[in-house]
């Protein structure tokens, strides 16, 4: 992070900490509660998602050519492929013939692709090879008949993909102001520790809400995580249709007395943890010496979910000598966000059909959540006319 930006978030904290305050939204908000419960809700949402850029993998998963993965989490089957220039591609996993699923595997490194339907196969850069019996297909044009490719971009080292075919793609747009912000860790020098797709039975959105406010920090978080952070004081910064919450430690305190003067970048940064909020379905959150990457999807219905949990850091930092460091790290996140923070979204996804003003009330003190769902709300609208 920039110093300057770094240097004005600071003193922003710090004012907090003299006013016993937090970031606040000019008023209350409320919410329709159906959002998180109504189909034809969901089938807007995901008709939205579909137009912008998803974060599908890490560009460390397809290091070498041919090397491939494939994912079905934005709800299409993908196949990721490393390219001979380097550069990635992001194909439909089907084949053209038939529509049957052309790689079962779920990663590897291939040369070419062969349909386990009829043999179709088709090369690393999408075009089809070779036809069995091509005296059946006299009238079609090979080169008419490559792979789907779906709009893919690599930017921070991560892998984004337009889930739509034909659709245009342009990460650093979408990410606004945050773009040059991201630039400023290196991420694209990063490289993936452990990544998990983990399943729940909740809303999407929910995965999003638990990153949008610390005030649930003190009651939920008090036996993991609320000792080491406030539950108050946390700035929010909306650019755009993405946002920022920074959540503040108590590191923070000596900060506090002395100001950012003669401390360095690095030892201010652990003093705070940065959750860039990204739209429509992810959020990034610095943790001083990594990133923790969580990419939400819906599931099969509105009441459930699929989500990619990605770990991001240094190679150096990546290595065997420091893996009980990430296994410990690891077993931390899970127990925090998966135990305590889905634990009880699953209990209002449970409950929620039940309020009968059909309304979620969204604090002042919970600006993020106001920004998110208001965007959110705007955008299913637009797409949807």
């Amino acid at each position: 992070m920039q110093r300057e930006e770094l240097e004005r978030i600071v003193n922003e904290i710090r004012g907090y900490y003299d006013t016993d305050s937090t970031k606040m939204y000019p008023e209350e908000g409320r919410h329709p509660a159906r959002t998180y419960l109504d189909g034809d809700w969901a089938l807007r949402e995901q008709h939205m998602l579909d137009r912008f850029p998803q974060i599908v993998g890490h560009a460390s998963q397809i290091p070498e050519p041919g090397d491939f993965y494939t994912d079905d989490t934005t709800g299409k089957p993908l196949l990721i492929v490393r390219q001979e220039d380097g550069s990635v591609k992001a194909f439909l996993n089907i084949c053209r013939h038939r529509a049957a699923r052309l790689c079962d595997e779920e990663s590897g490194r291939k040369k070419v692709f062969v349909c386990p339907y009829h043999a179709w196969s088709f090369r690393r850069d999408g075009g089809l090879q070779s036809v069995p019996r091509p005296e059946g297909f006299c009238n079609v044009e090979k080169a008419d008949l490559g792979l789907f490719e779906m709009p893919v971009e690599v930017r921070h080292g991560l892998i984004w993909v337009v889930p739509t075919v034909g659709a245009e793609i342009d990460v650093a747009n979408h990410l606004g102001g945050f773009d040059e912000e991201l630039s400023s860790f290196n991420m694209d020098d990063m490289v993936q520790e452990r990544a998990e797709i983990l399943t729940f039975d909740m809303n999407w959105k929910f995965v999003v809400d638990g990153f949008l406010e610390v005030y649930h920090f003190a009651k939920l978080h008090q036996n993991s995580i609320a000792p080491y952070f406030h539950g108050w004081h946390s700035p929010y910064e909306a650019r755009g249709q993405n946002g920022r919450l920074v959540g503040v430690r108590k590191a923070f305190d000596k900060v506090n007395e002395t100001g950012p003067d003669g401390i360095s970048t690095e030892d201010l940064l652990k003093t705070i943890a940065l959750n860039y909020v990204l739209f429509p379905n992810t959020v990034l959150v610095w943790q001083a010496d990594h990133f923790e990457c969580w990419t939400a999807y819906p599931g099969e219905t509105p009441e459930d979910c699929v989500v990619r949990v990605q770990s991001i850091t240094t190679r150096e930092q990546a290595s065997e000598e420091h893996k009980p460091k990430w296994e410990k790290n690891w077993k931390i996140l899970i127990g925090t966000v998966v135990a305590e923070d889905w634990a009880v979204s699953k209990t209002i996804q449970e409950s929620i059909h039940a309020m009968p003003d059909d309304t979620m009330l969204f604090g002042r003190n919970e600006p993020g959540l106001q920004h998110f769902h208001t965007r959110l709300i705007e955008q299913v609208e637009e797409i949807n006319g």
